[in-house]
């Protein structure tokens, strides 16, 4: 049987984070790549090179679109000096021929000659699993593909996700695209609603194992280079063309799959990895400074001490002036003052959070202020960003909220419910901004005055 350590690494790196904004904005007409969004102190392509180079893959091959896309992602992880790896990059000349990932892929298995079992992963999400289980039962199969599979139950299902259905054997014999709870219930006969309620449906992850000979053979059939012509995405339809035809398709169960597409998204994820549910992530974090809490507080801001009490944030905690915990993650330099409550929420570096203010389930990136008495919930706050606020005229921020960088939100600011602040705005007192707003410029902020 092939080792592991033949699989090499295919990631998909085009895709622009229109959805995140402004997770992905650097300025209010500057888009970075998915690939580039921070989670937990890093970028998240890192992220993901560093987790599946813990399994065993050494040689990658990155799939970038566009000038601009191609460069961040260099600027990130190079050709792989840092990690103990190897990274090559997609000819810029083939970007303008690309009508989907399968397509692009499919095109990079002849240009680089690629002949090895080969991984495919989106740059954009993390993943918690064993490449080696995944990879044995691949060959064992025969599979042409074989898809990472995350087990979800049908309230979480319906109208969100696609689903696979497949035999005793895991072999997919149909995909049924974001079915609503009425055609699940028709797929699937439970013998009642509890029976039915906890039904373990396999949904796509984004993360393929494929045979790269059977598919480079494949894609001379007319049917299939028709496809090419206008659009081939894998979920979309090389998979589905392949199972239509017969191919050895199967799904391979992973414990866990992150997706940071949006802020919703990005949180939950966020909060699943600090409550330890994400091996492959927790173990690349570091030595926890609270195992049981799931608290990781660097030694630069242990020994900070604040401009208000003068005391180290180690001899706060121990005297009980401030809670951190459970699930939270602080970088370096960052000065918390007396007061403070942080629970499940990450912190990077150089940040400031001033007396009496809370952080709950919350990303704060490098760089920011929260301001003395400030309430965040679930909420993003970008680099540089400046939260104000006063104990008597507090501002509070809940519901998934995203504030770009260099965002200053003013005093006694109420927002709520999905409200996106795009970067470098200024949020004014006395602003009323209902929820769900995407405020991407002045004439936004003036509007809601």
């Amino acid at each position: 049987m092939p080792e592991v350590s033949e699989v090499v690494g295919i990631g998909l790196a085009g895709g622009q984070g229109v959805r995140a904004r402004p997770l992905t904005l650097k300025a209010p007409g500057y888009l970075r790549s998915k690939a580039a969004m921070s989670f937990l102190g890093r970028r998240l392509i890192r992220w993901v090179i560093q987790i599946l180079s813990s399994e065993g893959i050494k040689d990658y091959y990155v799939i970038a679109h566009g000038k601009e896309n191609r460069y961040q992602i260099k600027v990130m992880i190079g050709y792989g000096e840092g990690f103990g790896v190897d990274v090559k990059y997609s000819p810029v000349k083939y970007d303008s021929l690309s009508t989907g990932s399968a397509d692009s892929t499919l095109r990079m298995l002849d240009h680089w000659d690629i002949t090895q079992p080969a991984l495919v992963f989106p740059t954009d999400s993390i993943i918690d699993f064993d490449l080696a289980p995944m990879f044995r039962a691949h060959v064992e199969h025969g599979a042409v593909a074989t898809i990472a599979a995350m087990v979800r139950e049908p309230d979480e299902v319906a109208e969100k996700y696609g689903v696979m259905l497949t035999d005793d054997d895991g072999r997919v014999t149909e995909f049924v695209e974001k079915p609503t709870l009425a055609d699940l219930r028709e797929h699937f006969r439970a013998p009642d609603d509890e029976a039915f309620k906890k039904l373990p449906l396999r949904t796509n992850a984004g993360f393929y194992l494929i045979d790269t000979k059977a598919l480079r053979e494949l894609a001379g059939e007319r049917s299939l280079a028709e496809l090419r012509r206008t659009r081939l995405d894998f979920g979309k339809d090389l998979l589905p063309w392949l199972v239509g035809n017969g191919h050895p398709v199967h799904s391979h169960p992973v414990r866990r799959i992150g997706d940071l597409g949006n802020v919703d998204d990005f949180i939950e994820t966020m909060v699943d990895v600090l409550r330890g549910n994400f091996e492959a992530v927790d173990r690349l974090l570091g030595p926890p400074f609270d195992p049981e809490q799931y608290v990781w507080i660097a030694p630069e801001t242990l020994s900070m001490r604040d401009s208000t009490s003068g005391m180290t944030l180690a001899e706060k905690i121990a005297e009980k002036m401030v809670t951190i915990g459970p699930a939270v993650r602080i970088g370096r330099f960052c000065e918390i003052h007396p007061g403070v409550t942080i629970t499940e929420s990450n912190l990077d570096d150089d940040i400031e959070v001033h007396r009496d203010a809370t952080i709950e389930r919350s990303q704060i990136r490098d760089g920011a202020i929260v301001g003395p008495a400030a309430r965040l919930h679930e909420v993003v706050v970008g680099s540089m960003s400046e939260v104000r606020s006063e104990p008597y005229d507090r501002t509070e921020i809940e519901g998934y909220v995203a504030l770009g960088d260099e965002v200053v939100v003013y005093a006694g600011v109420h927002l709520a419910d999905h409200i996106s602040i795009y970067p470098r705005l200024k949020v004014p007192s006395g602003i009323k901004v209902p929820p769900g707003t995407e405020m991407a410029g002045p004439a936004d902020v003036l509007r809601y005055l």
